[in-house]
């Protein structure tokens, strides 16, 4: 449903202003908060929080990448996102990947909202939309697993698999949705004491080498509040991990309260490393999360840092 409006002015570079944004919106339907009968009101009041700039609405649902498409060709400078997690990560790759170098705006419309959160704090889509004149560009770094983009964070082993079954819960999902939430669950307390997972971590010229059931990853300081550790001090993007060992129940319970009580880096059932690129074997498929969205990869993964590699808009700090 194309919808015209005032184009003036080119969004400026990063770490400056721009007076207003020509926005694309693209929609799915079929994600996050947008799964009910109240759909189409809810995509009126983006339109209407953002008229002023809108050029026009692309809906995914049915054609993804054609959707993706003509949003980098219609002449935005500022493409807004409007679903879940998935939505936000799988659109930005897509257009990353397609050189597009408008401005992303991921819209909290989502279960966990975990990029807009980041990005944004508590705003709702509406606000976010009626501030863009005051945002301003920025080129943000991002991971890179087996080519797959992660902009927050990346969970490997059984936390992605407890990442399966929350999603199991979904509005919309499966008719058997408490049965396939029990068998994941199972899953992932099976692997849970089972440190099959083989990580080579490579920082500088050294390389460490371990065995865990789980970890997490993110880019620079993202996992700092969550994991209460101190963020990196040096410029240089790097890798931050969190790798789990545990030995049975007893570690399980005690992780939990270690990480309400002083945060997962503090834990002694944790290790805490940094780096620029990891390796990582399974002789089973990796289950993987990336910024809240569960998936597999191969016996054999790579994650790494890309720079500045994703452009989006958000708040002057």
């Amino acid at each position: 449903m194309p919808i015209k409006a005032d184009m003036t002015g080119p969004l400026a570079g990063p770490g400056t202003h721009a007076p207003r944004h020509k926005v694309a919106l693209i929609v799915n339907t079929r994600s996050g908060s947008l799964v009910d009968a109240d759909s189409e009101a809810a995509i009126r009041s983006l339109v209407e929080a953002c008229r002023s700039q809108l050029i026009d609405v692309f809906e995914v649902a049915d054609d993804f990448e054609a959707a993706c498409i003509a949003a980098h060709e219609c002449g935005a400078d500022a493409i807004a996102i409007a679903g879940g997690d998935g939505t936000a990560r799988s659109v930005m790759q897509m257009l990353t990947k397609r050189g597009c170098r408008a401005a992303l705006v991921p819209l909290p419309l989502g279960t966990a909202n975990i990029l807009p959160h980041r990005l944004y704090g508590d705003r709702d889509a509406e606000t976010i939309l009626s501030e863009l004149e005051t945002y301003r560009a920025d080129d943000i770094d991002a991971g890179l697993v087996n080519g797959e983009y992660f902009i927050v964070a990346a969970a490997v082993g059984f936390p992605a698999v407890m990442g399966r079954a929350r999603e199991a819960m979904r509005p919309g999902g499966r008719r058997d949705a408490l049965w396939t939430t029990w068998r994941r669950m199972r899953v992932a307390f099976k692997h849970m004491f089972i440190p099959r997972i083989r990580f080579k971590m490579r920082s500088g010229r050294t390389v460490t080498r371990f065995r865990a059931s789980g970890a997490f990853f993110a880019v620079n300081d993202s996992l700092s509040g969550f994991a209460g550790i101190d963020p990196p001090g040096a410029r240089t993007p790097v890798l931050q991990c969190i790798a789990f060992r545990l030995r049975g129940m007893w570690d399980f319970f005690g992780l939990g309260i270690e990480a309400l009580v002083r945060g997962l880096g503090h834990s002694r059932r944790t290790r805490i490393l940094e780096g620029e690129r990891v390796v990582m074997t399974s002789r089973r498929a990796l289950p993987v999360m990336l910024d809240g969205e569960p998936g597999f990869a191969h016996h054999h993964a790579r994650i790494r840092v890309v720079p500045e590699a994703v452009r989006v808009l958000r708040p002057p700090e």
